[in-house]
């Protein structure tokens, strides 16, 4: 398995902006061969002095059968239309892919 965690920081105030491209975008990936989950979250305070809390970050949880499943995921038309119309409000994008071991 492939997880993907990527951390999208956004424009102050523009979240909703993003979670509603994501939601329509995650109709299409959900069906992708060897999509096994995907979806956004956003922080939680659970009163943590070493947990840092942004509400204008949105993460996202991805899991994969494999890489070439994700591979073909990111060369995807719909992919590629999501990040043109999400440009504009994405200040900074950071991306943790890992497999189990």
């Amino acid at each position: 398995m492939i997880h993907v965690v990527a951390h999208v920081t956004l424009r102050p105030g523009t979240a909703p902006v993003f979670l509603r491209e994501f939601r329509d975008l995650a109709v299409l990936v959900r069906q992708e061969p060897g999509c096994v989950d995907y979806f956004p979250a956003r922080d939680v305070d659970m009163g943590l002095h070493f947990q840092p809390l942004d509400p204008d970050r949105v993460t996202v949880l991805e899991k994969w059968t494999s890489r070439r499943a994700l591979e073909s995921h990111l060369r995807s038309g719909h992919m590629r239309g999501f990040e043109d119309r999400i440009k504009d409000i994405v200040l900074d994008m950071k991306l943790t892919i890992v497999e189990e071991v």
